[in-house]
């Protein structure tokens, strides 16, 4: 079994403290994947134990994927981390996955900015699934940089919006 790490980043003209607030909410990190649709939020003070149900649905509706994302870890200004508890349906099957995959956020100032990492984590993966991520991840890139333009967008456009 082995670990797939993936990460992309994008600059954002606003504070760290300005995209980490606008981060905190997980509709608007999942805003950019057109595929998923973000439902039953419910955001806790703390940051840690806040969750959201997300329906991904993919290959025309074929797969589709019901997936509870919650925060485990949440430092201020610096990082938050989800894990996923995912069951998938494909082909009139459901399977659960037992190590869903792992999505950091680390907020970093540069240059009057922040930089906005996005890390994702797929652990405990078989050679098969190895395989699979590695033919995927031209497809998840474009993903994953959809998402992080809407967060950059979104939290370009309410500092805009209010100057």
């Amino acid at each position: 079994m082995t670990d797939f790490t993936r990460s992309f980043e994008i600059v954002i003209d606003a504070s760290v403290h300005d995209v980490f607030e606008y981060c905190r909410d997980p509709r608007h990190l999942f805003a950019g994947w057109p595929e998923l649709e973000v439902t039953d939020v419910a955001m806790t003070p703390e940051g840690v134990g806040t969750t959201a149900h997300i329906v991904g649905r993919f290959a025309k509706g074929m797969m589709v994927e019901q997936i509870e994302r919650e925060f485990t870890e949440f430092v201020p200004d610096e990082r938050i981390v989800s894990e996923a508890h995912a069951r998938v349906r494909f082909a009139g099957r459901t399977k659960d996955v037992a190590h869903g995959p792992v999505f950091t956020w680390l907020f970093e100032a540069t240059d009057g900015g922040t930089a906005l990492t996005f890390v994702v984590l797929e652990e405990h993966l078989g050679w098969w699934q190895n395989l699979l991520e590695s033919v995927s991840a031209a497809v998840m890139a474009k993903k994953m940089h959809g998402m992080l333009a809407a967060i950059k967008t979104g939290v370009e456009g309410r500092a805009s919006s209010t100057a």
